[in-house]
């Protein structure tokens, strides 16, 4: 994976991470679902050996997280992109 692509995989956990765990009094599970769902449908363009990869980074990045909240976040993650890029997750 090339240092671009996994700054990309990065940065995208950074922000799901933070969606995922904000207040939602700060950003509405709605909004947060509006700023997720685009990502997910630009995931079913990738094939299955991609998503896999990016599973497997965003499970790296879990294991060098400290904080036990962002770990847990950043486990459930991988699991719910590939539901929702393959078509699994329905309304999720």
């Amino acid at each position: 994976m090339t240092p671009l692509e996994r700054t990309l995989a990065k940065a995208l956990t950074e922000v799901v991470i933070r969606l995922d765990l904000s207040d939602d009094d700060a950003i509405t599970p709605e909004a947060t679902m509006q700023v997720i769902e685009p990502v997910a449908v630009l995931l079913q363009d990738l094939s299955e050996q991609d998503r896999q990869a990016l599973a497997d980074l965003i499970n790296q990045f879990a294991h060098q997280e400290t904080d036990p909240e962002r770990q847990l976040t950043t486990w459930e993650r991988p699991k719910l992109w590939v539901s929702w890029s393959d078509g699994r997750c329905g309304g999720c």
